[in-house]
């Protein structure tokens, strides 16, 4: 919303410089008008219902424009449960709102305008053979107030852009533990959500996991009771042998995993063993811990063998043997990091829940998921199958959020900088087309094309300094308050204050030369001519 506003508020100073500029060519008329009999207030309606017009029409325009612009916002989130309570279409408060919107522009900002086209002094406007070409000192001053402002506007959006795009890219670049994460195939089935009983959904998951592994291309396949880097997870308190009672801090978050997990995600094991297929007998129950539980907990001394539990309460003991260590991996996401995890035999954890299968294949993602949907309806034809994607997709939803807002930052920046230069050049052509019998008579008197040219681009880079010296302050503060949603870039940093202006010195320069080109080509006769 605050982005949106901005961009606005750029706009609106942009068209309010705008009907400054074309109040100015319009001051004869308006002497005219005032000369043979209309009052000011009536001008000033006339003026306000122009402005009123063009707020009105736009707002139209962005009404139609929205239908598609939401549709495609909407393909950013994740499919899941959230998008079956999002509407793309517009309601009457949409509508009330954009209406409210509309109008309160057409009065703020052409209001501004009106008030400084009629204050004229109808003698010497009269007297003049033609209209002013760009209008008094004080329109001219308000309108490089504007594009001051705009360019600190922009300058806010511009650095925002480059903090949440570092902030994605960082996200998407951090170590998941998992390797070639887009050649993984995950998909999720729940037989307990189909009514089968504990002992029968245990034999469906073990015959499909030796029918997918029996498929000619598929090197490995495992799964999990909780699906990784989708947001979700387990957590428990764990008591951990030869940990003094009052210890606090014995959170770990846990899983259940089936033989062959750590081969097909690629994490090495580091010390110990992996499950094996007994483990769901008789045998005692076993975990396996991550580096960062082992360092926690154990210090430099190795786990293997120690003991642990499940703090269910009174009576509860560490009756659960650690037989291996497996390297760190991120579990619900790259923001929340790697956690202290735990990892049971599914089978020994004796729940009825739904599992995440993971499977790597050697002819590539695209050419097993039609196998696999194969292999599951051969078991049960009615079994519901979800999320079926690579692993690497599956990174993608997760970082939904911050990908939306990375892109609509950057798009919010790029039409802020756009808007801005349009700014900056009515501007400098303005100021061009009032000092054209000067640049003239400095051209008549030998001054060079270079001088002219710099002459020009020194008051664009003047107005682009002053910008920076507002906004830079500004994005300071603001940068701060959103410090919380960055990850891996330094909110008030110094490059990207860099990258920020450099960018829109760059826009600037590109938007005043054109207006400096042609005060350096006046012909000098032409404009000691020009009225």
């Amino acid at each position: 919303m605050c982005m949106v506003g901005v961009v606005l508020l750029i706009a609106c100073f942009n068209v309010a410089s705008l009907l400054i500029a074309r109040a100015a060519a319009r001051q004869k008329e308006l002497a005219m008008r005032l000369a043979i009999g209309a009052s000011r207030g009536q001008l000033m309606r006339q003026l306000l219902m122009e402005s009123a017009v063009l707020s009105v029409a736009g707002g139209a325009m962005g009404l139609l424009l929205s239908v598609a612009m939401v549709h495609g916002l909407l393909r950013f989130l994740p499919a899941n449960g959230m998008l079956a309570t999002l509407r793309a279409e517009p309601d009457w408060r949409i509508l009330a709102f954009n209406a409210a919107v509309a109008v309160a522009t057409a009065l703020l900002f052409g209001l501004a305008p009106a008030w400084q086209s009629l204050r004229v002094d109808l003698w010497s406007t009269l007297k003049e053979a033609a209209g002013s070409t760009g209008g008094n000192r004080a329109s001219v001053r308000l309108r490089k107030c504007l594009v001051t402002a705009q360019v600190a506007f922009s300058f806010l959006l511009v650095s925002g852009a480059l903090l949440f795009a570092g902030t994605l890219l960082n996200l998407r670049d951090t170590n998941s533990g998992f390797r070639d994460i887009d050649n993984l195939v995950t998909f999720q089935i729940d037989p307990a959500r189909s009514g089968y009983s504990r002992p029968r959904l245990n034999t469906f998951y073990q015959q499909l996991l030796e029918s997918v592994r029996s498929l000619p291309d598929v090197k490995s396949a495992g799964f999990a009771w909780v699906p990784v880097l989708s947001g979700r997870e387990a957590d428990w308190d764990v008591l951990v042998e030869g940990r003094p009672a009052e210890d606090r801090d014995t959170q770990a978050y846990v899983n259940g995993l089936s033989t062959g997990y750590w081969r097909t995600m690629g994490v090495p094991l580091l010390e110990g063993r992996d499950f094996e297929d007994g483990d769901a007998g008789g045998r005692p129950r076993v975990a396996i811990v991550n580096r960062q539980f082992a360092s926690h907990f154990f210090a430099n001394r190795s786990p293997i063998g120690r003991r642990i539990g499940l703090d269910t309460g009174r009576g509860a003991k560490p009756d659960i043997e650690i037989v291996g260590l497996v390297e760190d991996s991120l579990y619900e996401g790259p923001r929340q990091g790697v956690r202290r995890q735990v990892f049971f035999p599914f089978f020994q954890m004796n729940q009825s829940v739904g599992t995440a299968f993971y499977v790597r294949s050697s002819a590539g993602a695209a050419g097993v998921i039609a196998a696999l949907r194969r292999k599951v309806m051969e078991l049960d034809a009615t079994m519901p199958i979800f999320d079926m994607k690579t692993l690497d997709q599956q990174l993608d939803e997760t970082l939904g959020t911050e990908r939306l807002t990375a892109t609509l930052s950057v798009a919010f920046g790029a039409l802020a900088t756009l808007l801005a230069a349009v700014g900056l050049y009515g501007v400098m052509a303005l100021m061009v087309a009032r000092r054209t019998r000067e640049f003239g008579l400095r051209m008549a008197l030998g001054a060079r094309q270079g001088a002219l040219l710099w002459t020009v681009m020194r008051e664009a880079f003047g107005l682009l300094g002053l910008g920076l010296a507002l906004g830079i302050p500004c994005a300071y503060l603001l940068s701060q308050y959103v410090s919380a949603q960055l990850f891996g870039v330094v909110a008030a940093g110094v490059g990207t204050a860099a990258l920020a202006s450099i960018a829109l010195a760059a826009v600037a320069a590109g938007a005043a030369l054109l207006p400096a080109r042609r005060a350096s080509r006046i012909d000098p006769i032409q404009a000691l001519h020009h009225e």
